[in-house]
């Protein structure tokens, strides 16, 4: 890891590095050299090799850092926080662990082979670019509303991003981060235990902050990122800000609930007063979205007066074109 550390540094200077110069700081040959940087380049990592010259980085990139990420964290809330070069998902990594009673676990990761996005889709992100962030949480008791704890998430993330960087981005129910109708980040929460006893949350955040590839199949919006927003955030930072601020409301959660969050959320709603289609499958209801109520469901009222009510999180909403 430190070697790897160490030959990004390398190529992350201005101009090239001849690959000489590397196997010398790295106490390797040529021949490894090649081989840690065709590996790099499988990853994901944009390295280019200038004949005669030797290797160098199309676009800089920062490492991620367990001990940059770990200064905002209170290491009374805070087991550990873990960096990976690459894993399938940050979230099924953090499942599977033991249950840690009223503590976090962070796991980040430069690179994510089977990123998951709410309702079985794919989560897309280029390596060495982005946020691929998950926290766990051991809850003593099973939090009386997963869906207001996903809408819990997404407001926290909302207002740490607006606070920091002077944006306005919006919250799509349940927990997409939107700005106008291109979506920046999504939000996946997987629990793990029994109902009736303690249980493993664990909050998995996609952030795009530099992500090429406008690879969204869905037409009802499109991807956008930070730097197509003139923000060029320092990513230890960002995650290090996001996660300090999640874990002291996962503190709070397990006994005051969503219901001290509402008014901050309803507030950042993206479809408020807007009319909206919700549903599944061939089963949809069409109306003009309220707000969200004290477990987070979603209340929206159609043509003929009648209020209705969604708690489950996996339905789809749209907004409905306006004449």
């Amino acid at each position: 890891m430190q070697d790897q550390n160490t030959l990004i540094q390398l190529l992350n200077q201005p101009g090239a590095v001849s690959g000489t110069s590397i196997g010398e700081a790295l106490g390797i040959s040529r021949m490894a050299v090649q081989k840690r940087i065709q590996a790099l380049v499988e990853n994901g990592l944009p390295i280019d090799a200038v004949s005669g010259k030797g290797y160098t980085l199309s676009q800089g990139v920062s490492l991620l850092s367990d001990k940059d990420i770990g200064q905002y964290l209170d290491p009374t809330l805070c087991e550990s926080v873990e960096v990976l070069q690459s894993v399938q998902s940050t979230n099924s990594y953090l499942l599977g662990q033991a249950i840690l009673a009223n503590k976090a676990k962070v796991c980040v990761t430069e690179a994510q082979s089977a990123g998951r996005g709410r309702r079985g889709n794919d989560w897309q992100s280029a390596p060495y670019r982005n946020v691929m962030l998950s926290i766990s949480w051991g809850f003593d008791h099973w939090p009386e509303t997963i869906t207001g704890l996903g809408l819990a998430v997404a407001l926290i993330i909302v207002e740490t991003i607006n606070h920091e960087y002077d944006l306005d981005v919006k919250i799509k129910w349940p927990n997409d981060l939107m700005v106008e109708q291109n979506k920046l980040a999504g939000v996946l929460i997987d629990v793990a235990g029994e109902s009736s006893g303690s249980c493993n949350v664990v909050i998995g955040l996609g952030l795009n902050v530099h992500q090429p590839d406008w690879s969204s199949s869905d037409a009802a919006y499109r991807w956008l990122d930070l730097e197509s927003l003139g923000i060029h955030p320092d990513r230890n930072q960002l995650i290090g800000l996001i996660s300090a601020n999640l874990i002291k409301m996962l503190a709070q959660f397990s006994s005051a609930g969503f219901a001290p969050l509402v008014d901050r959320w309803n507030a950042l709603s993206s479809y408020s007063g807007r009319q909206v289609r919700v549903g599944s499958g061939e089963s949809y209801t069409q109306g003009r979205m309220l707000s969200v109520d004290a477990v987070g469901a979603l209340l929206i009222v159609d043509d003929q007066g009648v209020e209705h009510r969604f708690s489950d999180s996996n339905v789809s909403v749209r907004l409905v074109a306006e004449q």
